[in-house]
């Protein structure tokens, strides 16, 4: 381990010193105001990735002065003497020889190793306590010279925003905002970076192929869709395609909303059917293409992706997500179906969410356009096109209805990373 002292004008530069010196693993342990400023005792272990130089073993204090000896009791049988070497004095230690090299040293019997490992436990231990105490001390630095940046990471926090992007947003704030325009500039700037598409389906039309997991109502937005075009433009441009063969009753559903509408309905037994459809579908303005839903671990899931994104034809594939699930989930989700190269997603049952920050985050990391929201089983009502500000005053409110709240702890681990980096 070694140790260093550090004195600063404040904790800020304090921080920036032990990182710049010690490297990010570093540890506080001690810190004490003086006149001139603060002086900070940092440390940092060697590992086998970062073995220590001449210069750090100088710098580490003499094991003689203080530590006391420990005594190791070894299971092992001495080695027997030749008689020659029973014969010879023992030799007399000598003041200035060398310590013998660490490789001569006897090996460890099985009766150290629980103690090895309840030492390497508790030191593992110390090290998360003093990473936590250092992420205290660079939060509440934060919060004492930047006490906006530290209410709009708080807020963002509630929202649910991920750190990442909590932090991205709030450091582009300037320097000297009112708390009433950093707010709006805050929501402002995610909403500028949530990608959306517009009514361009219903406007437009397309070939659009709905993909997702099981139970996000992939058929439910389909049927808002189609009714919405029929009553638009008519059905004469329209066609759907039943292409889910797994669901019991998948295709009969679509059949029914086909006869209702007065609209044509294809049933497809397998993807590889699809392109010789499209070609035969040339003259439609909007074709809906229903697929069965899938688990994100279903063995054929990678298969139906891939015919998907070969079938050309124009066709267009729009995964479908639940905004009730939770963002890990989500963020999975848009992993598994990416090989079907969706060119956007809808979200569908906003209305059971808790909280939308998660969702809208992993959206923004992964660059995927919203198209349409529905909030609701009304068909058509429930279905609207996406507005980016729409969904983050949303996600505002939510946080509010929730009463959601981001204590200090969850705050410390979260930002005492990029703290430094705020203020």
């Amino acid at each position: 381990m070694k140790i260093t002292r550090l004195v600063a004008p404040d904790m800020r530069h304090a921080l920036r010193a032990v990182r710049d010196q010690l490297g990010r693993h570093a540890v506080i342990l001690s810190s004490r105001p003086i006149p001139n400023g603060v002086e900070v005792t940092a440390a940092i272990d060697f590992d086998a990735d970062h073995p220590p130089t001449e210069a750090d073993l100088a710098a580490v204090p003499d094991p003689q002065a203080t530590l006391q000896p420990v005594l190791v009791r070894s299971t092992r049988a001495p080695r027997p003497l030749d008689a020659e070497a029973a014969r010879s004095p023992a030799p007399t230690p000598s003041r200035a020889a060398a310590p013998a090299p660490v490789a001569e040293a006897p090996l460890a019997s099985e009766e150290d190793a629980p103690l090895s490992s309840t030492m390497e436990t508790e030191l593992k231990t110390l090290r998360r306590m003093l990473e936590t105490q250092l992420a205290r001390l660079a939060w509440n630095d934060l919060a004492r010279r930047a006490p906006l940046h530290a209410e709009m990471l708080r807020e963002l926090t509630e929202v649910g925003l991920m750190p990442e992007l909590a932090a991205e947003v709030v450091r582009a704030l300037p320097a000297g905002a009112q708390p009433t325009l950093a707010r709006r500039l805050v929501l402002a700037t995610v909403a500028q970076k949530l990608l959306v598409t517009g009514d361009r389906w219903l406007q437009e039309g397309g070939r659009i192929a709905l993909v997702g997991p099981t139970g996000v109502g992939k058929s439910t937005v389909l049927a808002k869709l189609a009714v919405r075009w029929a009553l638009l433009h008519g059905t004469r441009d329209l066609a759907l395609v039943a292409a889910d063969s797994v669901r019991m009753g998948a295709q009969d559903q679509m059949q029914s909303l086909g006869q209702l509408l007065g609209a044509p309905v294809y049933a497809l037994e397998a993807f590889g059917e699809l392109p010789a459809l499209l070609a035969r579908l040339g003259s439609r303005r909007l074709v809906l293409i229903d697929t069965p839903g899938s688990s994100q671990r279903d063995a054929q899931l990678a298969g139906r992706l891939a015919a998907l994104a070969a079938a050309g034809g124009g066709l267009e594939t729009a995964l479908v997500l639940a905004a009730s699930t939770q963002a890990g989930a989500i963020a999975e989700t848009v992993a598994r179906f990416a090989p079907a190269g969706p060119t956007s997603c809808v979200l569908t049952k906003v209305d059971e969410a808790a909280s939308l920050g998660g969702t809208l985050s992993v959206l923004v990391r992964a660059r995927l356009p919203i198209s349409y929201v529905s909030e609701g089983q009304r068909v058509p009502e429930d279905l609207r096109p996406a507005r980016a500000l729409e969904l983050v005053s949303s996600a505002v409110q939510l946080a509010q209805t929730s009463g959601a709240a981001a204590d200090e702890d969850l705050l410390n681990r979260r930002f005492g990373d990029v703290a430094h980096a705020l203020a």
